[in-house]
């Protein structure tokens, strides 16, 4: 796991070395590797609860338009007349909380709105802190790292990545969504149980620009109950909601779209932000996302024997280059750290996912540092790096994706 070539240069002495005692040196750089982690690791996760319980924190919890819908009101119409008169922010008793999910994630969320503002923002930490381990728990099993050093240098990554801890004082959905999905793919596959695997799904499409991308490896693999399901499920949590506010259902798919539409355009380079910001008719923008879909399918369909891991580092990809995201949506590259982790990568690849999850993580953070120092061009680089870095890790993985994988028979006994 460690580069010997490195800790020589570092250590001239350490190649005169006998075994043993280079095998000592190492464990003990290991350990204060992993100390070191944790101590960040501890600092950052700190930082986002302090800033998640901040009086501005947890802005985007959605939870006014959950209470909104709960109380039979319409958030859509309050947010979109507000916006209508004029006024660039958002109304003041939505909390900088724009309604621009779906209905049925309002109710899925209700419980929530139960409890004052103060006491929600304070269980929806734990809920995430919580959703955070089950997210971790659910990729190792599914997708087991051997090697216990390795997942723990995997685990302590992810908690001192900068969009984890953005994600965490935003009060954002993406914790209970992947840990939903993943273990939603698991009692799909793997515990044959494909109702509960459908009730997860439809709390993984809690934030579904997200997951909806990533559930196409369900329709690859010919498992459509679960999709069913959820599908199902948020139809009918839709209808709860048109019935307590008195509108139609197929209303709230206008309302939450034009929302999403008053947006400021900013965030990642995706297809929805080009068009935001190109002011492309929405029908162009849906009809290039629905092309984008089905070449991913065709992709996903014509090599059936990929590796899952591979599959869901990939729509992992293909979810931020689709759908209107920010930068705490990279937790979702938590899929392509873990495939790293376990050794499944090679070449190009590999080193290109590092820089990815280096830039993503930990660089452009650390740009917009410095940005208050040495001015804004690091930011600015820091950007232009992530999407270059981006867009050719995701055509490396699409072109392993499009090269079908090898079988090799086993050999059969020949007589003479």
């Amino acid at each position: 796991m460690f580069n010997l070539t490195w800790i020589s240069l570092a250590l001239p002495s350490f190649a005169d070395m006998p075994r043993p005692a280079r095998a000592r040196l190492i464990r003990v750089l290991a350990v204060l590797s992993l100390c070191a982690m944790a101590l960040l690791a501890a600092l950052f996760v700190g930082t986002g609860v302090k800033n998640a319980l901040a009086p501005t924190g947890s802005h985007d919890f959605q939870w006014t338009p959950s209470r909104d819908v709960v109380d039979g009101i319409d958030p859509y119409r309050d947010f979109i007349t507000w916006n209508e008169q004029g006024n660039e922010s958002v109304p003041p008793h939505f909390l900088n909380q724009s309604p621009s999910y779906p209905a049925s994630t309002y109710i899925l969320l209700s419980p929530f709105a139960q409890f004052d503002w103060q006491s929600a923002k304070i269980f929806w930490l734990s809920a995430n802190l919580i959703f955070i381990g089950l997210l971790l728990a659910g990729m190792q099993k599914v997708f087991p790292v051997r090697s216990p050093i390795v997942l723990a240098l995997l685990g302590l990554s992810f908690l001192i990545a900068s969009p984890l801890r953005t994600s965490l004082g935003a009060g954002q959905h993406n914790f209970i969504s992947l840990a939903a999905f993943i273990w939603a793919y698991y009692f799909a596959h793997n515990g044959q149980n494909k109702s509960l695997a459908g009730l997860l799904l439809s709390v993984a499409w809690i934030k579904y620009s997200l997951t909806f991308p990533l559930t196409l490896i369900f329709l690859r693999r010919g498992t459509f109950k679960p999709v069913i399901y959820a599908a199902g499920i948020h139809a009918v949590l839709t209808c709860i909601a048109a019935w307590r506010i008195g509108i139609w259902p197929h209303e709230f798919f206008f309302s939450s779209v034009k929302v999403v539409l008053m947006g400021d355009g900013t965030g990642f380079l995706n297809l929805i932000a080009i068009s935001m910001t190109l002011n492309l008719p929405l029908p162009l923008a849906l009809s290039f996302i629905a092309l984008a879909t089905l070449a991913v399918a065709w992709l996903l369909y014509r090599n059936q024997n990929a590796d899952p891991a591979h599959v869901m580092a990939f729509l992992g990809l293909f979810s931020c280059a689709v759908f209107y995201h920010h930068g705490y949506d990279f937790v979702v590259l938590l899929m392509c750290a873990w495939i790293l982790a376990q050794g499944k990568l090679h070449g190009a690849i590999k080193y290109s996912t590092f820089c990815l999850l280096a830039t993503a993580w930990v660089g452009q953070w650390f740009a917009l540092e410095m940005a208050a120092y040495i001015g804004p061009y690091p930011a600015i680089c820091a950007d232009y790096l992530l999407i270059g870095v981006f867009y050719y890790t995701a055509f490396l993985y699409a072109k392993t994706l499009h090269q079908p994988r090898v079988t090799l028979k086993p050999a059969t006994a020949v007589s003479f």
